[in-house]
C-alpha cells in the first residue's frame, strides 16, 4: 500500500536527514507559537512519527505508530492528498472519534502532504495547537515553504539510495555484481554463524555459451543471461542473494534447513531456465552447477566459491564427456 522504506529511519546518511528535519519541525513550532509540530511517514504498519517537536508539552514522541484505521488529521490529509487545515477540532463532527482531539486536547491542525519524487505521498508534515487558531495566508505559505525543504532533502537522499544501489547492481542482468556479492555473502556467512543455520553456495555456468554467442550473436546470448537472472529471482527466495560474477557465471548464497534438499533445488533451477528460454523462443541451454556448503569453520565467502567453482568444473566436465559420441 505504501512505500515502507526504512532506510529512511536508520544508517548515518539519513540520521544527517533527520537532523534537518528536526530543526526544521521545530522551527516551524516556533514560527507558529505551537506545541507540536511532525514529520510522519504512511507505512503499511500505520502512521509513524518520524521527527517531533522537542517542546515539553507534545504529546507524541518520534519512533511512535498510530494505527492505519485511526481517525487522525494525517490520516486525512494522506487519503486526499491534499492540505488540510481545522481550526477548532472538537466544533467539528468529523473529529468527534479522534484521539488527538478527545484525548490529547489538540484544537487546531495544518498539514499539508509530503511526497516522494515519483509524486506518491510519503507522508505529512504538519503542526497542531491546543488553543483554536486563526492562520492567515502568510502561515500558509510559510509551512508550505518549510514543507518543500522537506521535499527536497527526501528526493536527495532517494537519489543517493538509487545510485547506491545501481552501484551494487550489474547492469545487464540487475542482479548482484561481485563487488556486491561479495559484501553481501559474507554479511550472511557471519549470520548463520550467530544463528546457526546452514548455507549452499551455487556457482552456475551456461553450457556451450560461446558456442550460442558464435551461432546467434550478443543480443540472443544477452537475452539468455537475462533469462537466468530472471529464473533465479523467481525461483529462490527473497532472502537468498543472487548475483552475476561476469560472463556467464552466476552465483546464489542459499540458506538451508537440510542439505539433502540442495539437489531438488539445482533441478528446480535447470528445468525452470529451459522452460523459460522455451517461452522466450530462445535455443535450449543447460547449465553446470556447483555447490559447497558452510561449515563450523567459519570459511570465507572466497573459500566458499572456490569449492564451488570446482565442483561446478566437475559437473561441466562429466557434461563434456557425456556429449562425445
Amino acid at each position: 500500500m505504501f512505500k515502507t522504506n526504512q532506510w529512511v529511519f536508520s544508517g548515518k546518511d539519513s540520521q544527517i536527514s533527520l537532523q534537518k528535519w528536526q530543526k526544521t519541525v521545530d522551527l516551524m513550532t516556533e514560527l507558529f507559537s505551537a506545541p507540536a509540530g511532525f514529520v510522519v511517514q504512511a507505512t503499511d504498519a500505520g502512521y509513524r512519527i518520524v521527527v517531533a517537536s522537542e517542546q515539553r508539552e507534545n504529546p507524541y514522541k518520534a519512533g511512535e505508530v498510530v494505527p492505519l484505521d485511526t481517525n487522525i488529521f494525517c490520516k486525512k490529509v494522506v487519503q486526499d492528498n491534499q492540505a488540510l487545515y481545522v481550526n477548532h477540532a472538537s466544533k467539528d463532527d468529523m473529529w468527534l472519534d479522534n484521539p488527538e482531539v478527545t484525548q490529547d486536547g489538540f484544537e487546531s491542525y495544518l498539514g499539508l502532504p509530503i511526497h516522494w519524487p515519483d509524486g506518491e505521498v510519503f507522508g505529512t508534515f504538519c503542526v497542531m495547537d491546543f488553543e483554536q487558531t486563526d492562520y492567515q495566508r502568510n502561515y500558509l505559505e510559510l509551512i508550505k515553504q518549510l514543507r518543500d525543504m522537506v521535499e527536497d532533502d527526501l528526493a536527495l537522499i532517494n537519489s543517493f539510495v538509487q545510485m547506491r544501489e545501481i552501484a551494487m547492481l550489474d547492469p545487464l542482468t540487475h542482479i548482484y555484481n561481485r563487488r556486491a556479492l561479495n559484501l553481501l555473502a559474507q554479511q550472511k556467512l557471519s549470520l548463520s554463524g550467530r544463528l546457526g543455520f546452514d548455507v549452499c553456495c551455487l556457482f552456475i555456468d551456461i553450457n556451450d555459451f560461446k558456442k550460442l554467442n558464435d551461432n546467434y550473436g550478443h543480443e540472443i546470448g544477452d537475452q539468455a543471461l537475462m533469462t537466468l537472472a530472471k529464473t533465479l529471482k523467481s525461483h529462490l527466495r527473497d532472502a537468498d542473494i543472487i548475483g552475476r560474477l561476469g560472463g556467464d557465471e552466476f552465483v546464489a548464497l542459499i540458506q538451508i534447513s537440510d542439505k539433502r534438499l540442495i539437489s531438488h533445488v539445482i533441478d528446480k533451477i535447470i528445468n525452470a531456465y529451459q522452460a523459460e528460454l522455451a517461452d522466450k523462443n530462445l535455443p535450449t541451454l543447460t547449465l553446470s552447477i556447483g555447490r559447497s556448503f558452510s561449515s563450523s569453520e567459519k570459511e570465507s565467502f572466497e573459500a566458499l566459491l572456490d569449492m564451488a567453482d570446482k565442483d561446478m568444473y566437475s559437473v561441466k566436465q562429466a557434461f563434456k564427456l557425456a556429449k562425445k559420441p
